[in-house]
């Protein structure tokens, strides 16, 4: 009996959830009509105000994998083909949340629309990007025209940025290990999960942990895969700049070396022209 609850409970959540994300992105759908209608050409405020509820929203189906998300990916891309959007046959999340807060009906505007998505793309490939400071991002980039044609094809998606961040945790050396209370409650369901800890610089150069975050706790509905995913793209980037930094190090080293050579080189020439003058 007390199983059947359970999942009523459960069911009922996540009707709920899923019917609150239809609401939203409904809503910010009639924000995009309006502002399509009344200040397409004169306030890219109130564009860059919706891109950034965009962004909200991309962020929380791309981090959490229930039921509800799931359906919500089947819901709005249901809808988008309701209203006659022509969808690629896997369509991203991107896609789906950009056709349906901007398709306008009997309007062909696929390019407008590919150059949202675009931007959207860099934006949460970016790792300083986020929903608070898109709408910067943006202006401060020259606006949507100007990061699409900066963008290419070749960009990687944040999806991609995790997935490798994850790979390169799971290799890198162990700098130290932690426990309390809370680890050890998760060791035997949660092991080699991704976890966030929060710490304090000391002035000896020590870090003192104060906050453990997971993707999800028991008996909470505060999630921390945002934060995690966020840590993870901040792995992937910094290692591609150790990458790079190497890289170019060792070019200046070679060039240095090359130049070195050739001054030798040359000492060594003017010295055997001396020796045969001699």
């Amino acid at each position: 009996m007390l199983n059947t609850t359970q999942n009523t409970s459960t069911k009922d959540m996540t009707v709920a959830e899923v019917k609150s994300f239809q609401n939203e992105i409904t809503e910010l759908r009639n924000t995009a009509s309006g502002w399509y209608g009344n200040q397409y050409k004169s306030s890219n405020e109130a564009l860059y105000s919706i891109f950034s509820k965009l962004y909200v929203l991309y962020d929380n189906l791309t981090t959490t994998t229930d039921e509800a998300t799931t359906q919500k990916r089947e819901w709005i891309e249901a809808e988008c083909k309701a209203k006659g959007v022509v969808l690629t046959k896997k369509p991203t999340i991107l896609q789906l949340l950009v056709n349906y807060a901007f398709y306008v009906d009997d309007v062909d505007c696929t390019k407008r629309l590919s150059s949202y998505i675009r931007v959207l793309k860099a934006a949460v490939c970016t790792d300083s990007v986020a929903a608070d400071n898109i709408a910067n991002w943006i202006a401060d980039n020259g606006g949507i025209e100007s990061i699409r044609q900066q963008t290419t094809k070749s960009a990687v998606t944040k999806e991609m940025r995790i997935e490798e961040g994850i790979s390169l945790v799971n290799r890198f050396k162990t700098l130290s290990t932690f426990s309390n209370s809370k680890t050890q409650q998760y060791a035997s369901t949660k092991t080699d999960e991704v976890v966030l800890l929060v710490g304090v610089l000391q002035a000896d150069g020590t870090i003192a942990v104060k906050h453990t975050i997971f993707k999800e706790e028991d008996n909470s509905n505060i999630k921390g895969s945002t934060a995690i995913n966020t840590a993870l793209c901040n792995v992937y980037s910094k290692h591609n700049e150790t990458i790079k930094n190497d890289a170019s190090k060792k070019e200046a080293e070679d060039k240095a070396q090359s130049m070195n050579d050739i001054i030798a080189n040359a000492e060594l020439a003017d010295e055997v022209q001396l020796s045969e003058a001699a």
